[in-house]
């Protein structure tokens, strides 16, 4: 058994070196593409499928303008690659974007409705097109393939060894090579960070936004389940790490121009706004993870109707449950929508239709009716007259 141990260290030792002693991925080139005969000629190949699919896939957003948004972004952060890099944006209510070896960037609407400004916005694309200069997924690639490898060889050598549980022994041995894997991945992550960061300062954002985005999620997720994580953090450094990591990396900078440009982005998502929120609501998150989001999102107070309109969407929602009644939360925010602004018809229909619920069919009628009044010929007009006969 000792000798069969010995062999595993020595062979280690071997692999310090990526096996087959891949040379290093160099950054990619502005309009470089891979030769045919390559694996990164493969990966690209795979993908290009990918978002051949994407382009006529539901989940899209087909918004040409905000598309154009965010490719405008991506230019002012790298004009070099800006003819390389595609940015599609995806209908799912997390928190995530992800670049693809071809050049594809998907940007998630839960991220679009996270962000607060262009400059926090910038922050991840920056990030993700760190991601495809460095070309990380190629280098992820070779590091699983060449780990995966090695534990065929460990595999082999056990089982010629004849070592009882030679097959649970692999199994650890994967879980530990996996979490070797992780790490890797996690160093892509803080490299794409700093690449990120230099784009945000160069093109004249803002650096101290970049921390603040990740500071937001950590509240949320505080505020959430923690056996739930936020899907872009599954393979990426703590939020607090990177904190740390920017906000050592911003006092490097010199003469900052603090462009922050909030008023654009939120042109651009105010189409989609309400549906965005309404997916958010639907995900039934703890009630006070999906307040926080909507407290970010309409954080000027000339919006105030709207956040106290949507938080009562959220009790509505959730109901009667283990015996606290939500019901008696969500007519205080429609209430308290309607003293914000009276004349915002949607809450009186909800609040109209909520209070028939319960059965308060007098104060139901009349807000059905100022529903109706406000509205002004809405398509549910003949939904609303039959509840008022």
């Amino acid at each position: 058994m000792k000798k069969i141990f010995l062999f595993i260290i020595i062979f280690l030792g071997s692999c310090a070196t990526p096996i087959g002693g891949a040379k290093k991925v160099e950054d990619i080139k502005p309009q470089e593409t891979p030769s045919i005969e390559s694996i990164e000629a493969g990966l690209w190949m795979q993908m290009n499928n990918y978002e051949e699919k994407l382009k006529t896939s539901g989940s899209r957003l087909k918004d040409k303008d905000l598309e154009k948004y965010l490719k405008d972004i991506l230019c002012k952060l790298t004009a070099e690659y800006c003819k390389d890099i595609r940015v599609y944006v995806q209908n799912i209510p997390y928190f995530n974007a992800f670049m693809a070896p071809n050049g594809m960037m998907v940007v998630w609407t839960g991220l679009l409705l996270r962000a607060q400004n262009e400059a926090q916005l910038a922050t991840v694309i920056g990030h993700e097109a760190g991601h495809y200069i460095k070309r990380h997924s190629l280098k992820s690639w070779l590091d699983a393939k060449s780990r995966t490898d090695l534990m065929a060889i460990l595999s082999i050598g056990l089982a010629v060894g004849g070592i009882p549980g030679a097959g649970d022994i692999f199994n650890v041995t994967q879980l530990l090579q996996a979490g070797f894997m992780a790490k890797h991945s996690r160093d892509n992550e803080r490299e794409a960070d700093k690449v990120g960061l230099d784009f945000l300062v160069d093109a004249g954002y803002d650096p101290d936004e970049a921390p603040k985005i990740w500071e937001n999620i950590i509240k949320e997720m505080e505020l959430g389940e923690a056996s739930r994580p936020l899907t872009f953090l599954a393979s990426h450094p703590a939020p607090e790490e990177r904190i740390e990591n920017l906000k050592e990396q911003t006092e490097g900078y010199e003469n900052i121009k603090n462009k922050k440009n909030t008023k654009e982005l939120k042109e651009k998502i105010q189409p989609h706004l309400k549906k965005w929120i309404k997916n958010e609501i639907r995900l039934k998150n703890k009630p006070e993870q999906t307040e926080f989001v909507l407290e970010k999102t309409f954080e000027d107070n000339e919006n105030d109707y709207l956040l106290k309109f949507y938080k009562g969407e959220i009790y509505r929602l959730i109901g009667v449950k283990k015996e606290e009644n939500n019901y008696d939360k969500a007519i205080d925010y429609y209430n308290e929508s309607i003293k914000a602004k009276n004349d915002f018809p949607d809450v009186y229909k909800e609040l109209g239709l909520l209070q028939i619920k319960i059965e308060k069919n007098e104060e139901a009628k009349k807000n059905l009716k100022k529903y109706l009044e406000l509205a002004k010929n809405p398509q549910d007009a003949a939904i609303i007259e039959s509840y008022l006969n």
